[in-house]
C-alpha cells in the first residue's frame, strides 16, 4: 500500500506577528546526569550515552527559526535546523468509549484533517527523576491544544518527542502523523540539494537503501520493525513509534505502511503515519476524552555511526520484535481464528500452515486457535460438524511437537453469553443444539461419546463433566458488549472452571501510562464481587503472514512451566492459567519472578524483578477492598534503560483482599502479574 501526499511545510505557520522570543524557565532543573544551559538564542540539553559519547541538543528560542538547531555527538553536528511535524484526523465516537465496531468516517458528521500551529512562547525545563523534559507551549492541532515535549535519557541517545495535547469536544476519536523535518550542512551539495541516503527493512527483514526522489512529498513506507533511519552529518538519525501504543487495535495486522519520509532541497523528512481504514469499516481509531491530556509521540534516536547500527539499535528494544525465551517460563498465545481446519482438509493433514512459522518467527512457545469462527459449520447437527472437530483435533496434533504446541479450541458465541472461549483437555465432540427427540448425551461407533447442547445448563453440565475451562473474550467490547456484567450471578460464570476475562489492548487512549485499560477495570470489578478470576492475554487476530506487523498488535503470556508439554499434556497450560502463575507482557519488560504477600494487618510486600528495554515509568500494586479498586503508584523515572534489577517495596493497602502487580515504561509497554487473594491458603 502506498501513499503519497504532498508535504505541508511549515516555514510560513510562524509569520511575522509570531516573531517573539521564547522565555527559557530551568528554576525545575536539578543536578544530575543530564543538565541544562541557556542563554539568549537558545536552551542547550546536555549528556552522555553508555558508549561515552557526549551528546547536545541546542533548541532555538527564537520563534522565527527551526525549533532544533542541532544534535550533536562528540561536537559533530547529525542533525540540523529540525522541525517537528504533526498532523491529526479526528472524528466522532458513537457507541462509547469501550465501542470496537464504530468507525468514525461513517459518522454522519465525517471527518477532519488538522495541520499543526506551533507558536512556542515559553520553554519549561524540568528534571523529573534522572530525566528531563523540555517542554514547549503554543501547540495546536484544530480542535487539540497545548504543548510539545521532549524528553531526554541519560546513558542513551534516546529521545521522546510529543505533543501533549487535550480537547473539549465530546466523544472525540482521532489518529496522528508525527515526524521530524531535518537536515545537515555537511550532506549539502551544490544548489543546495543533497543525496539523502534512506534505510530501513523491507517485510522480508533485509536491510534496504535508497535515494529518495527529489520532490516534496512525504512517501508511505511498508517497512518491517516500524522504523526508518536517514544518513545525516557526522551520524545518522532514526525514528520510531512506541512499538504497541501507536497500533491501535485492529483485527488484522496487515503492514499498511506506517512510515514516512521526504526528501526535498536539502532537507529530510522522517516520520510514522496511520491511515482512516483498512479498506473494511473495523478500524476504531483511538480515543480522546474530553480534557484527557493525549500523548501523541515517536522515538528518535541519532547514532554516531552509520544507519545499519542505529536501526539494529532500535530493534533492540523489541529484542528484535520477538518474545525472549525466559529460563522457566513457556510463551502462550490465545485467540487466533485462522480457519486452519477447513485448509488442512482441502490440502492435506502433511500441508505446513504459514502461520506456524510466523508464530515462531516471533517467539510463540504456544498458540491456541479457535476455528469455526465463520469458517467451517459450527452450527451443523449433522456428521458434517463432528468431521470437522475431528479433523481439527488430528491437525493441531500434526503441527505440534518438541518446539511448539498448537492447540484446539473454539470462540463460542452461544448460551453463555457473549463472545467466550472453550478448550478441553482432549477430544470433544458435541454439537450447538439438538432436534426434537434427541438425547443431551449418546454414544457412537466412531467418535465415541457425542454432545447435543440446547442452552447454557447444557453447555456448563458437558464442560464440567470433560474437564474443560472457559474465559470471556474481548470483555465489555466486540460481541462481549456488555459482559461479562449480565452473568456475574450465574452458577457457571462463578465456577472455578470460568478462568476469567481475556486482556487486550483496546481500546486506545494515549492519555493513559497503561495499555488496556478496559480489560483491567473487568477484572478489577469481578474480583471485587468477591471472584477469584484471572485474565488471560489474547490477540484475537484473523490470518497472519510473514510480511504483517504482528509483534506490534500482540500481548503474550509467559507461564511459569519447566517444560512445553506435549499436545497429549496440553491441559498443563490451562492449569498454569488457572494458578495464575506467570505474567503477561507487550515483551518489552519482563517479570522472571515476583512475589506479593501479607505484612501485617494492611500492607502488602511486593518483589520483582524485573527486566526491562525502554527506561520504566511507573510500577504500580492494585487492589482491590471489595467495593473500590487503588492504585499505589512507584515513580520509576530514574530508572536506565536496558535495565534488569530487582526491587522491593512495602505498600500500604488497607482492607485488601486481592491484589495485582503492574510495570510501565515510556513507550507504554507494560507487564502485569494476575491478582493474589488475600484469603489464599
Amino acid at each position: 500500500m502506498k501513499r503519497f501526499v504532498p508535504m505541508l511545510l511549515l516555514a510560513g505557520s510562524i509569520g511575522c506577528a509570531y516573531a517573539a522570543p521564547i522565555k527559557a524557565d530551568l528554576s525545575a532543573v536539578k543536578p544530575g546526569p543530564i543538565s541544562v544551559v541557556s542563554s539568549d538564542q537558545s536552551l542547550n540539553v546536555i549528556w552522555s550515552d553508555g558508549a561515552n559519547h557526549h551528546w547536545q541538543t541546542v533548541f532555538s528560542l527564537d520563534s522565527t527559526k527551526p525549533l532544533i538547531t542541532s544534535i550533536s555527538v562528540d561536537g559533530r553536528n547529525v542533525v540540523q535546523l529540525a522541525k517537528p511535524y504533526y498532523r491529526c484526523t479526528t472524528g466522532k465516537r458513537r457507541g462509547g468509549w469501550d465501542a470496537f465496531f464504530d468507525f468514525p468516517p461513517a459518522a454522519p458528521d465525517g471527518t477532519r484533517q488538522f495541520l499543526q500551529e506551533f507558536h512556542p512562547t515559553i520553554a519549561v525545563a524540568q528534571t523529573v527523576g534522572n530525566r528531563v523534559e523540555v517542554t514547549f507551549d503554543g501547540m495546536k492541532l484544530g480542535i487539540f491544544g497545548g504543548s510539545l515535549r521532549y524528553t531526554f535519557y541519560p546513558g542513551t541517545p534516546l529521545i521522546q518527542q510529543a505533543a501533549v495535547v487535550s480537547t473539549k469536544e465530546p466523544d472525540t476519536a482521532y489518529y496522528y502523523d508525527a515526524g521530524l523535518e531535518m537536515t545537515a550542512d555537511q550532506d549539502r551539495t551544490s544548489g543546495g540539494n543533497m543525496a539523502s541516503h534512506i534505510f530501513y527493512y523491507n517485510t522480508d527483514s533485509k536491510l534496504q537503501e535508497i535515494t529518495p526522489p527529489y520532490g516534496s512529498d512525504r512517501h508511505s513506507l511498508t517497512a518491517h520493525y516500524r522504523v526508518v533511519a536517514a544518513k545525516m552529518g557526522a551520524g545518522s538519525i532514526a525514528v520510531f513509534p512506541p512499538p504497541h501504543r501507536y497500533l491501535f487495535a485492529r483485527d488484522y495486522t496487515t503492514n499498511q505502511g506506517y512510515l514516512w519520509y521526504s526528501s526535498w532541497r536539502g532537507r529530510v523528512g522522517l516520520g510514522v503515519h496511520q491511515y482512516p481504514d483498512d479498506d473494511t469499516t473495523i478500524d476504531p481509531w483511538m480515543n480522546a476524552p474530553p480534557e484527557s491530556n493525549q500523548e501523541m509521540g515517536l522515538f528518535l534516536l541519532p547514532g554516531a555511526e552509520g544507519s545499519s547500527v542505529t536501526l539494529k539499535d532500535v530493534l533492540a528494544y523489541t529484542h528484535d520484535d520477538r518474545f525472549v525465551h525466559l529460563d522457566g517460563f513457556v510463551t502462550f498465545e490465545p485467540h487466533w481464528h485462522l480457519a486452519y481446519t477447513v485448509q488442512v482438509m482441502e490440502k492435506g493433514i502433511d500441508w505446513q500452515p504459514p502461520f506456524k512459522a510466523v508464530m515462531k518467527a516471533v517467539g510463540i512457545d504456544s498458540a491456541m486457535i479457535m476455528d469455526f469462527h465463520g469458517d467451517g459449520h459450527a452450527g451443523d447437527l449433522t456428521d458434517v460438524r463432528l468431521h470437522e472437530l475431528d479433523e481439527y483435533y488430528k491437525a493441531c496434533r500434526a503441527q505440534s511437537g518438541g518446539d511448539f504446541l498448537l492447540i484446539p479450541s473454539e470462540e463460542a458465541d452461544i448460551y453463555l453469553g457473549g463472545h467466550w472461549g472453550l478448550v478441553f483437555p482432549h477430544p470433544v465432540y458435541w454439537q450447538q443444539d439438538r432436534k426434537p427427540g434427541q438425547p443431551f448425551e449418546s454414544a457412537d461407533e466412531k467418535y465415541g461419546k457425542i454432545y447435543r447442547i440446547n442452552n447454557a445448563e447444557d453447555m456448563w453440565k458437558m464442560i464440567k463433566a470433560e474437564g474443560g475451562v472457559a474465559y470471556q473474550t474481548h470483555p465489555r467490547t466486540k460481541g462481549s458488549t456488555g459482559y461479562p456484567d449480565k452473568i456475574l450471578e450465574t452458577p457457571y460464570f462463578r465456577d472455578s472452571s470460568y478462568l476469567g476475562t481475556g486482556w487486550k489492548a483496546m481500546p486506545s487512549d494515549l492519555s493513559s501510562p497503561r495499555l488496556g485499560e478496559r480489560a483491567f477495570k473487568t477484572i478489577d470489578d469481578v474480583n471485587n464481587l468477591g471472584l477469584h478470576k484471572h485474565m488471560i492475554g489474547e490477540v484475537d487476530l484473523f490470518q497472519i503472514s510473514s510480511a504483517d506487523e504482528l509483534y506490534g498488535h500482540m500481548n503474550i503470556n509467559y507461564l511459569r512451566l519447566p517444560e512445553l508439554p506435549s499436545f497429549d499434556h496440553y491441559d498443563s497450560i490451562m492449569k498454569s492459567i488457572q494458578k495464575g502463575d506467570g505474567f503477561i507482557t507487550t515483551g518489552e519488560i519482563l517479570l522472571p519472578s515476583t512475589s506479593m504477600s501479607a505484612e501485617g494487618d494492611r500492607s502488602v510486600r511486593v518483589k520483582a524483578r524485573i527486566s526491562s528495554t525502554f527506561p520504566l515509568r511507573i510500577a504500580e500494586l492494585v487492589w482491590g477492598d471489595g467495593v473500590n479498586t487503588h492504585h499505589q503508584l512507584i515513580d520509576l523515572n530514574s530508572t536506565p534503560a536496558f535495565d534488569d534489577h530487582e526491587y522491593s517495596w512495602l505498600v500500604d493497602t488497607p482492607g485488601w483482599r486481592w491484589a495485582r502487580f503492574a510495570v510501565w515504561d515510556v513507550a507504554g509497554d507494560g507487564a502485569f502479574t494476575n491478582p493474589v487473594w488475600r484469603d489464599s491458603k
